[in-house]
């Protein structure tokens, strides 16, 4: 189980370069990277350069992961598992104190439904 902050943010950031793929990695630092969509798309009633999908930031007590799709299809995430359902905090952030191999199973299990929703939606 990793518990360091650096570590963890480690993690995420090859958990979520494996899903960058035709993808635009718009921060890739020691604080963080983030993850956004290339196509323009009309999203509420809105053009959209490239739709965000996902982060990873450190922050004070934890490592923030930002998952856009939880935001704007939360119907499609009410079957998250437990242990990732508990570190969400707010609409689509959740705080990483601990990383274990379950957590980081749940994590790519839920980037790889958001990015078939994504895809569904012709944002990706």
């Amino acid at each position: 189980m990793v518990t360091d902050k650096k570590e963890i943010l480690a993690e995420l950031k090859v958990i979520l370069s494996s899903f960058s793929k035709n993808m635009r990695v718009t921060k890739d630092s020691e604080k963080g990277y983030e993850l956004y969509c290339t196509k323009t798309v009309t999203v509420w009633n809105k053009v959209v350069e490239g739709m965000y999908f996902a982060a990873a930031m450190l922050r004070g007590g934890f490592v923030g992961l930002y998952f856009f799709p939880i935001y704007t299809h939360p119907k499609e995430f009410t079957d998250l598992p437990e242990n990732l359902r508990k570190c969400l905090k707010g609409k689509s952030c959740f705080h990483i104190k601990k990383l274990d191999s379950g957590l980081s199973r749940s994590i790519k299990a839920a980037l790889k439904k958001g990015l078939s929703i994504y895809k569904k939606a012709g944002w990706a």
